[in-house]
């Protein structure tokens, strides 16, 4: 019976039974399309504090529709802040740009309203302000407060100038009439130290403020003026409780035009300040029996205005400027020629004056003038004097230094009274002071224009070691200073008289003159030094040459840069060869002392340098002639006049360098060929640079590759490193190395590890995998006899193995064969058994302390090494090693070669 044959047949399309999860997979499609359409929007707000916020409560508002709804709120603690999930409503998306604010509304209670009352029965909610830019944002910082009105909002955006905030703040009102018309929206500082106010004025009210109106500061209470005169101004008490400003526009000014957007206005101190007085100020160099509100200014007994306001001076004498409120009438006296002056009680030798001001207080007086208008000025620091009624005529002298005398004090020839000061001012430009002196009649014919002025002290006192000198002046002279002159009998003939109001130089003393006027020098060569501190030294102290005195200093000016002290000194006649293009001058003055290791020493100049103050010479070979008008500096000693001309050099410390100081040793080989003159910070504050000095000559050693490092001392076990700088502390020293010349360098954090095989003898390497007790200096020995010693060590190319370098003797070269065995031998080998006993092996004391290698070579011969050759260190020596006795008394001839090997 023949089997039947399976048929198989193909159906064709999908089965039905898949139509259900097709139909399934479309409503799930559906779903997550209308979830990803109506699902809300998740952004980040940070917040300071979140007090009021609750998850699943607040709300974000927008004009009192709710917009959001806070999902999260979690503590961001290391930013000492708080982060708030919040998920927005779809259609606020085109509102979540990068500059949109937001601020938690709280309840909030101050002087003019109570504001977020709702928020006390439905809590807290968050604020809204969209921005306007075009970039979406997802997180934001929340603020404090509400923000100010955007600059887009209708009404007026201006600003107001203050000195000062006072009791300004946010939300202040702006105040026409008692009614509030708008707020402060913010402030700033300015980079002139003052501040911007920031004002928003109400649509309704915007076209009240024109382009002349005036804001005032109506905050709280205004007292100025003194008993009797005290007056007290109080506003409204919202102003009292919040501040206020004030708006007011003069009738005469209400027709200018309207204020536009973005207009910055002043903001006067108070209402008086704002409506009445001419502004003037005037500078005084200091503000006492100056009161702000009551103090007058008089003219022939008329009241001419007041001092509102006294500010201190950004300047060089720290001045001080009164703010003066003027009656309009006396406007024609702000003029540039007018001149203001003090006037109070005064005590001078001839009696009291302005007794009257004892009872009513100082005032300021003037004396109209004529000129441009002006209304700054600077007070005269005394009265102007009237010319004497008797026949002469009236000379200027002008001067930068401060004066000693003072109006009436007399100016003096020989002794003698010829005349007398009448003025003292500060000149136009107000660059220094000129005064008037008037010459009487008689004594005319003793001047002319090269005649020389100075300025004499009553009491001169001169101190040295014979005792104590005081010369003084006629009496009057003591209290008030004078004025003396010459004529140089050389420059007499054919000078020109002098006419009225001739100007001449007025000297700050008769040594000054000495120094600028070659005439009333004595013969010799004038020298001048430049020092950044002179020290001790003093007009007259002496210039000393291997010993010798050969000039003195005649004079002291600071240089126009007022860094420098600029040294005038006068060198004898017969010494002034002396004086070459490279001499150096150095301040001799007092005692240095200088030590080291070696002892103490100590080096001083003559005592009459010591007592007074000198400078010493220094003639250096090679070189001409001074030139003329030649600046020398001063070196501070003779050490660094020596080393004027060594090169410098500049090394960053990244490490801290504690003991370090300027002086501290350059040292080379245990030689010192340098020194620190200048240790400062980087300019980030996180390293020390040191300028180093050295003669030129070792410039060649340092170079790219030149390591630099600081030695301190080291205590160890086998013995004490750099034992002086326990003493006189840490010096720096270098390895040097190759590349181009350099002058900056970066410091080692320790010095470097030594290595190296060059030298006397046979300089071979050892490798090890650990450098255990070894040491530069630790012994080789063979047969416990030593026949060189470790030089340095480093780690291999590929970090898996130390490189010891070891130099051997040259008289035990011939002990080292190729196939020589070198084991480490430092410390003491300890072994213990129940049946052995206790056995300790130990190499010599040396190798305990410092670590050690020991060698053997086997009977069978070997070929000869030469430097460089590598040979396996091992840890401990085999059995068979120690008894090897070959005999290697031969010599290998000096053309062999090896491979280099490791056995």
């Amino acid at each position: 019976m023949t089997p039947e044959t399976p048929v198989i047949r193909r159906r064709r399309g999908i089965p039905s039974i898949w139509i259900i999860p097709l139909v399934a997979l479309a409503i799930c499609g559906w779903l997550l399309y209308s979830s990803y359409r109506d699902a809300g929007i998740l952004i980040t707000i940070y917040f300071d504090e979140a007090n009021g916020i609750t998850p699943g409560k607040t709300q974000v508002m927008s004009k009192g529709i709710p917009i959001g709804l806070v999902q999260e709120v979690h503590p961001d603690i290391d930013r000492q802040r708080v982060r708030t999930i919040v998920k927005m409503d779809k259609e606020s998306e085109s509102y979540l740009v990068k500059d949109t604010l937001f601020w938690i509304v709280r309840p909030e209670l101050s002087a003019a309203r109570i504001q977020g009352l709702d928020t006390i029965f439905s809590g807290s909610y968050i604020g809204i302000q969209v921005g306007v830019d075009k970039k979406q944002g997802r997180t934001f910082t929340g603020l404090n407060t509400a923000p100010p009105v955007p600059g887009s909002a209708p009404g007026l955006h201006i600003s107001l100038h203050a000195a000062t905030l006072g009791s300004i703040q946010i939300g202040t009102g702006v105040y026409y009439r008692n009614i509030e018309i708008g707020s402060v929206q913010g402030y700033r500082l300015q980079e002139d130290d003052s501040v911007l106010i920031n004002l928003f004025i109400e649509p309704d009210y915007a076209d009240i403020v024109r382009e002349q109106s005036r804001f005032c500061n109506a905050s709280g209470v205004s007292v100025a003026g003194k008993l009797p005169n005290l007056k007290v101004q109080v506003e409204s008490l919202a102003s009292l409780l919040k501040g206020g400003i004030l708006l007011q526009t003069p009738e005469q000014l209400k027709n200018s035009p309207p204020a536009g957007n973005g207009q910055v206005f002043r903001l006067y101190k108070d209402l008086e300040e704002a409506n009445y007085g001419i502004p003037m100020t005037l500078t005084l160099s200091s503000a006492i029996d100056i009161v702000e509100g009551d103090t007058k200014v008089m003219y022939r007994g008329i009241e001419a205005g007041f001092v509102k306001e006294i500010r201190i001076n950004d300047d060089e004498r720290k001045t001080v400027t009164a703010h003066i409120l003027l009656d309009p009438r006396t406007e024609l006296i702000l003029r540039e020629d007018t001149i203001f002056w003090l006037v109070k009680p005064e005590i001078t030798p001839a009696g009291v004056n302005n007794l009257r001001t004892l009872v009513t207080g100082p005032h300021i007086t003037f004396k109209p003038g004529g000129g441009k208008y002006r209304d700054h000025f600077e007070i005269l620091p005394e009265p102007p004097a009237d010319e004497p009624l008797r026949p002469g005529m009236t000379l200027v002298l002008t001067t930068n230094e401060a004066v000693s005398f003072s109006p009436q004090s007399p100016v003096l020839y020989k002794k003698i009274q010829v005349g007398e000061v009448v003025a003292i001012d500060l000149d136009p430009r107000g660059n220094g002071i000129r005064t008037t002196v008037f010459v009487y009649e008689p004594y005319l014919r003793l001047i002319n224009r090269n005649s020389i002025f100075w300025q004499q002290s009553g009491v001169e006192a001169d101190a040295n070691l014979s005792g104590v000198r005081i010369r003084t002046g006629p009496l009057a002279e003591i209290f008030t200073g004078s004025i003396n002159f010459t004529t140089p009998k050389s420059t007499a003939a054919g000078a020109k008289a002098v006419e009225k109001d001739h100007v001449f130089r007025l000297f700050a003393s008769y040594a000054e003159a000495i120094q600028t006027i070659p005439a009333l020098q004595q013969p010799g060569l004038s020298v001048r030094l430049s020092t950044p501190d002179p020290g001790s030294l003093r007009v007259g102290s002496p210039l000393l040459f291997k010993g010798i005195a050969i000039g003195k200093v005649i004079g002291f000016e600071v240089d126009g840069k007022r860094e420098d002290v600029m040294i005038d000194c006068l060198i004898d006649i017969e010494h002034a060869d002396i004086v070459k293009g490279n001499t150096r001058f150095y301040n001799l003055s007092g005692i240095e002392i200088s030590g080291s290791l070696d002892g103490l020493t100590m080096r001083t100049g003559s005592l009459q340098s010591i007592v007074y103050g000198g400078i010493g010479l220094l003639s250096m070979p090679g070189s001409g002639p001074a030139r003329k008008a030649t600046i020398f500096p001063l070196y501070s000693n003779v050490q660094n006049a020596l080393h004027a001309g060594d090169v410098v050099i500049q090394v960053t410390f990244d490490e801290p360098v504690d003991r370090l100081k300027v002086g501290s040793p350059l040292r080379y080989k245990g030689i010192d060929i340098g020194a620190v003159i200048k240790l400062a910070f980087t300019p980030n504050l996180q390293a020390v640079v040191a300028d180093i000095r050295m003669d030129p000559k070792f410039m060649p050693l340092f170079r790219t590759a030149t390591q630099i490092w600081v030695e301190e001392p080291e205590v160890s076990i086998s013995g004490i490193n750099n034992p002086g700088a326990i003493v006189f502390g840490p010096y720096i020293t270098f390895k040097p190395g190759r590349g181009d010349l350099a002058r900056t360098f970066v410091a080692l954090a320790a010095p470097p590890p030594p290595y190296s095989i060059s030298g006397k003898g046979l300089n071979i390497v050892l490798e090890t995998r650990n450098l255990g007790s070894l040491t530069p200096g630790s012994p080789v020995a063979y047969r416990q006899v030593r026949i060189g010693k470790v030089t340095g060590f480093t780690l291999s190319p590929t970090f898996q193995k130390v490189y010891v370098a070891v130099a051997i003797e040259p008289q035990f070269r011939h002990i080292i064969k190729e196939n020589t065995k070198f084991w480490n031998s430092s410390g003491a080998s300890f072994s213990a058994g129940l049946f052995s006993g206790i056995h300790l092996e130990t190499e010599s004391l040396e190798t305990i302390v410092r670590g050690g290698i020991a060698l053997a070579t086997p009977d069978e011969g070997g070929g000869a090494v030469t430097t460089g050759h590598h040979f396996l260190l091992h840890d401990k020596a085999e059995p068979a090693w120690l008894t090897w006795t070959p005999d290697l008394s031969g010599r290998t001839t000096a053309g062999q070669q090896t491979t280099g090997t490791v056995r």
